[in-house]
């Protein structure tokens, strides 16, 4: 069956069709008062109405909302003495040196927080039983107040859910209805009270645009359609209308393992991935397989769900540049965002890192945005004009020192994500993507010291491609809080047993039927005495084995081990994984107009302080096993790669990808 990945970002909405074994690419400006819309232009650009196909989207809508503050009014209710859970948090200091720190963001509006009357103890045993009187008067405040959604966290209810399930069905015949045993069933009241919230805000605002998607989207064919889900698999739209938080990374993580099947194509099996966009750039670390995490925050936040572990950075091609009040440059977190953008687009004078590229002539006005955005290049000298006079530097020298502060910051990124975590960075290769990442290979791998860099074939709709090879996937996850036995232990059996049964669910409301996906479980394991745990492999049948892989990667993490002390087993994860048809071996075909016929066949750019004459490469014109030369500009209508001198740039037959080795040299 044909199938359209649509990944919608804040500029434009990308798009890979796959057919016969052809992929095509596309752009289209995004629509965010109404996201379905660019996505309905791009379908109708190739199928007509009724033609069946698969449509995989990456959405930012509930991002967004979260980030925009935009989400539904929400209520939140909880056991008696506990309202306040979400304002006092863990009473952690953010800002440890701060004599006036600011505290942490908290969405909910003490105003809609509620008690309830009920107990239940660690051990399930209900120590004082559920009582609903005034529920009736509550939910009456609550509707004059205009809300729509209520979280329901209620204490030890991931051991005994009763109370919760009682709540959930007076509730949701008024409201959109979030308990914390069903979105997150692990211990923490604090993290599951919050994760919680944020899923009860976020699902009438993606039900709704759901809905939409799937009037419009469906009239024109598709069946079905799934949705990037922030743990790197596919999820069906019940589900991800029931657990609209689970897409909060849906466009990154489909760029991640975007990146993941180009580095195996070629034989890399430690990758570093970076995907530089209009206002941030998101990295993750892949060795063997991408590295995954369980606790996170958003909106200032904390959330607890299975995620991919992505880092990310307010460094984006629109990431504005300014002095800070001791008068040295900053660029970020803050971003002119798509309107009014950078100062080029015509509509401002606010310096931004892209305007700084266009001064030192890395970017061509041919072909910037895919020939799509009107441009206007003597801004971008206008705009950094203040700032040079500031810093008594001539305008390129300042472009210059915006363009290395970013790639600084992106670095200490990157070195955090790989050092800061016990892996050598000159072991991995670095994958870079998205509009404005392959601007920035070069220095970054010879900051890093990283020998190999890689720029996929079509840089800029990665995170569409990447759909292609998600699986339909989904992890249940239940507390234990025990010793990890010796032995195969009957109780965790049971348990794993209660775990597949909610899989199978799960995956037959997919449509996946049973036998045809994997499942395969996971232990959060910890010293006792510690406070956070790891994430590794389980194997019932040899548990001394299982202790052994955590104690080899707390030795990565953490550089030592406790072998004398017993080990706790806190969660049990159960990963259930259909595996989807690849476009492997399919071969990619530019839109037939996608370079204008003036581009240039040089250009000026600045590259470590010298101006040079380089050459303007189409990417198409390259052939398999070509060396490009160095330095260069390759140009495509969705990315531009920048080749400084010192490496060695060869086209891989296999992928299409340009390939980067360091040769020594500037």
């Amino acid at each position: 069956m044909r199938t359209i990945g649509v990944d919608t970002g804040g500029t434009f909405t990308d798009f890979v069709f796959w057919e016969d074994g052809r992929l095509r690419l596309l752009k289209v400006p995004s629509t965010p008062d109404a996201p379905e819309q660019a996505v309905l232009q791009g379908i109708r650009y190739w199928l007509n109405e009724g033609a069946p196909f698969r449509l995989l989207h990456g959405t930012t809508v509930g991002t967004n909302a979260i980030l925009e503050g935009k989400g539904a009014r929400t209520a939140f209710l909880t056991t008696r003495g506990f309202r306040d859970m979400l304002h006092i948090g863990r009473q952690e200091r953010q800002e440890l040196y701060s004599l006036c720190p600011r505290p942490r963001p908290c969405l909910a509006e003490r105003a809609l927080c509620a008690e309830v009357a009920e107990r239940i103890a660690y051990d399930g045993t209900v120590l004082y039983p559920l009582h609903t009187e005034g529920l009736e008067r509550l939910v009456r405040r609550w509707k004059r107040a205009g809300v729509e959604a209520v979280a329901v966290c209620l204490l030890f209810s991931y051991v005994n859910p009763s109370h919760e399930r009682a709540l959930k069905a007076i509730l949701e015949r008024y409201f959109a209805v979030s308990i914390s045993s069903e979105v997150a069933p692990e211990f923490r009241e604090y993290e599951r009270a919050s994760t919680t919230f944020l899923n009860a805000t976020l699902t009438p605002i993606m039900g709704r645009y759901l809905e939409r998607l799937q009037a419009s989207a469906g009239a024109l064919g598709a069946e079905p359609i799934l949705l990037s889900g922030s743990s790197g698999g596919l999820m069906s739209l019940p589900r991800a209308r029931a657990y609209p938080l689970g897409t909060v990374l849906s466009g990154p993580a489909a760029g991640v393992m975007g990146a993941w099947a180009l580095a195996r194509q070629v034989g890399a099996h430690k990758v570093l991935t970076l995907d530089v966009g209009g206002t941030s750039s998101d990295m993750a670390l892949i060795d063997h397989e991408p590295l995954r995490a369980t606790l996170g925050e958003i909106g200032g936040m904390p959330l607890r769900m299975p995620r991919l572990d992505i880092h990310t950075l307010g460094a984006g091609g629109g990431s504005l540049a300014y002095l800070d009040p001791a008068g040295g440059l900053r660029v970020g977190p803050q971003s002119a965002g798509a309107d009014p953008g950078p100062a080029v687009y015509g509509k401002s004078l606010q310096p931004t890192l892209t305007d700084a590229h266009f001064v030192m002539g890395h970017l061509l006005t041919e072909t910037f945005g895919f020939g799509q955005i009107p441009l206007e290049p003597e801004r971008a000298w206008r705009a950094i004009e203040p700032l040079a006079q500031s810093l008594g530097l001539t305008i390129p020298e300042t472009a210059e020192a915006i363009v290395e502060q970013a790639r600084a910051r992106i670095a200490r990124g990157l070195r955090t994500l790989s050092a800061g975590k016990g892996y050598d960075p000159a072991q991995f290769t670095l994958v870079v993507f998205g509009g404005a990442g392959a601007l920035h290979a070069c220095v970054l791998a010879r900051l890093l010291q990283i020998p190999q860099w890689l720029v996929p074939p079509y840089p800029g709709v990665l995170s569409a491609y990447g759909l292609l090879w998600m699986e339909i996937l989904h992890e249940s996850v239940r507390t234990v809080l025990r010793a990890l036995p010796d032995r195969a232990d009957p109780p965790l059996e049971r348990v794993l047993i209660d775990l597949r049964e909610e899989c199978e669910a799960i995956m037959r409301e997919a449509g996946v039927p049973i036998g045809s996906f994997e499942l395969h479980p996971y232990a959060d394991l910890r010293y006792m005495g510690q406070s956070h745990e790891m994430t590794v492999p389980l194997n019932l049948a040899r548990l001394p084995q299982t202790r052994a892989e955590f104690e080899r990667l707390h030795q990565v993490r953490y550089g030592f081990t406790l072998s004398g002390r017993p080990v706790e087993l806190v969660n049990l994860r159960l990963r259930a994984v259909a595996l989807q048809p690849k476009p492997a071996g399919a071969s990619w075909e530019p839109p037939a107009d996608w370079l204008p016929p003036n581009l240039p066949g040089t250009t000026k750019v600045i590259l470590n302080g010298e101006t040079l004459e380089v050459p303007v490469i189409p990417r198409h014109t390259l052939a398999p096993d070509e060396v490009v030369p160095a330095p260069a500009l390759v140009v495509q209508p969705d990315a531009t790669v920048l080749i400084e001198p010192g490496w060695h740039v060869q086209v891989c037959r296999r992928t299409g990808a340009l390939m980067g080795r360091w040769q020594g040299g500037q």
